[in-house]
C-alpha cells in the first residue's frame, strides 16, 4: 500500500510512534513481571519470619507457665559494658537464683549466683549459656 499526499507525513509519524510505544511496553513487561514476582517472594519471607516469631513466642509462654526457665534478671542504668566491673547492690539481688546482669544498653554484662558476680571480661563466656 502506497501513501500519498498531504496525509502521508502524518501517518507515518503516527504509526512510527505506535510502533515506538509498543516497543516501549514490550521491554517494561518483564520489568513489571519481576518486580511482582520479587514482591511476591518478599511477601512469603515475612509471613515465615512472622510464623517464626509466634512459635518462639508460644514456646516463651509455654516456658514461663510451666517454670522451666526461672531466672531474674537486671539492667543497670548509667552503666556501659567496659574493663570495669559495676559495682552491684546486692539488696536487689536474690543470693539463690541466678540473675543475669545487663548494662543499659542491654548487653550482657555477668550474672550473679550464689553471693559471686561472674563478670564476662574475667570469666569467658559467661554470657553464652543465658
Amino acid at each position: 500500500m502506497k501513501m500519498s499526499g498531504r496525509y502521508a507525513p502524518g501517518l507515518y509519524a503516527g504509526v512510527t510512534g505506535i510502533l515506538a510505544l509498543v516497543a516501549i511496553n514490550a521491554f517494561t513487561i518483564p520489568s513489571s513481571l519481576t518486580a511482582a514476582a520479587e514482591r511476591e517472594r518478599l511477601n512469603a519471607e515475612a509471613q515465615l519470619e512472622q510464623a517464626k516469631a509466634e512459635a518462639a513466642k508460644k514456646v516463651a509462654e509455654a516456658y514461663s507457665q510451666n517454670a522451666i526457665a526461672s531466672f531474674d534478671q537486671l539492667i543497670i542504668d548509667g552503666y556501659t559494658l567496659n574493663n570495669k566491673p559495676p559495682s552491684l547492690n546486692w539488696k536487689l539481688i536474690d543470693p539463690f537464683k541466678k540473675t543475669f546482669i545487663f548494662d543499659q544498653s542491654r548487653q550482657c554484662v555477668g550474672y550473679t549466683l550464689q553471693g559471686k558476680f561472674y563478670f564476662t571480661k574475667y570469666y569467658q563466656g559467661v554470657c553464652n549459656n543465658e
